[in-house]
């Protein structure tokens, strides 16, 4: 836990974003020491979701390498050479931003599965808006699968949207 109880950094985010995952570290290391209150972006939510494009990979590409260099985070050969070459995936916030209120709600493990859901995007290349993909990490975090499935699925709507 933190701390620091009196101090609280809100934190923007959104799952699908390179820079938050370029924070990363930093916000693993503000958790230390402060409460840090995410707040949801919904950056590629709705409307702004997108497929898997030669277009959506020319664009993300030099981002995630100037990330990288800043950053030294690692994106993944998976995610690289695989995730952004798929055209059958689709990047949607909407899903994994639910997964890490459900987090959230059952375990106060919300940070927590953002973290994991991030390396799972940027370093394994998975597909983190599919909802098996959410239920695997959310074991691997010691969540209750079932529980976290049922949880999950109440937090799309008016709670995700009212998160976001």
């Amino acid at each position: 836990m933190y701390a620091n109880t009196t101090t609280t950094l809100h934190y923007l985010y959104d799952p699908l974003c390179g820079w938050c995952y370029g924070a990363a570290p930093l916000v693993k290391a503000a958790r230390e020491i402060l409460h840090v209150q995410p707040h949801g972006g919904g950056m590629m939510t709705g409307a702004r979701r997108q497929a898997v494009t030669p277009q959506l990979r020319a664009f993300v590409r030099p981002h995630d390498q100037r990330i990288a260099q800043l950053s030294g985070q690692p994106f993944g050969e998976p995610y690289l050479d695989g995730l952004l070459h798929d055209t059958n995936a689709v990047f949607d916030s909407g899903p994994p931003t639910a997964a890490m209120l459900a987090a959230e709600e059952m375990a106060g493990r919300g940070l927590d599965m953002l973290a994991r859901l991030q390396t799972a995007h940027y370093v394994e290349g998975r597909r983190i808006a599919e909802r098996a993909v959410l239920v695997d990490v959310a074991t691997a975090l010691g969540l209750d699968p079932g529980i976290f499935a049922e949880t999950l699925e109440r937090q799309f709507g008016s709670a995700l949207q009212a998160h976001i």
